[in-house]
């Protein structure tokens, strides 16, 4: 029996747009509240958070400084339930300032873990690594993030 997911993937949907537009405003806050309460965290440079606590205290100096007037450029190239109460999300991103684009050489490949927490999605677990792309050239890697999104059900 095949499950029709099309709203969870809309209310999936909507809650990466709230995590992008809270970045984009720099209010930490908000940036955290799409985690869950015992998320994990991991940056592309390997620093880990723990808990949506942690999360916000992290963000609030980063949108402060170092990432003030910086938004979000991502998009999924995979969704895929696990159980209807869980789904991981492959994609690629960037953290972009003015008008800059998303570029080969600034493109973090990302897996994301959702679950449905008392009734809404939220972020359980997050990392971020950055996209070696011209070793992956070098070593033949087939990029699966490289060809068109697909949502698998």
């Amino acid at each position: 029996m095949t499950i029709d997911h099309r709203a969870d993937e809309a209310a999936i949907h909507l809650l990466l747009e709230r995590q992008s537009a809270a970045w984009a405003s720099g209010d930490a806050a908000a940036f955290a509240a799409v985690f869950t309460p015992d998320a994990d965290y991991v940056t592309w440079f390997g620093t880990r958070s723990k808990g949506r606590a942690q999360i916000e205290a992290v963000h609030v100096p980063l949108f402060a400084k170092y990432l003030k007037g910086t938004h979000l450029d991502g998009e999924i190239t995979q969704l895929r339930f696990l159980t209807d109460d869980v789904a991981v999300i492959h994609g690629r991103g960037a953290v972009l300032k003015g008008r800059r684009r998303r570029t080969p050489r600034n493109t973090k490949v990302q897996t994301t873990v959702v679950v449905r927490h008392d009734g809404e999605w939220l972020i359980a677990a997050f990392q971020n690594t950055k996209y070696r792309w011209l070793m992956a050239k070098l070593a033949g890697e087939s990029d699966s993030s490289a060809r068109p999104s697909e949502v698998a059900r």
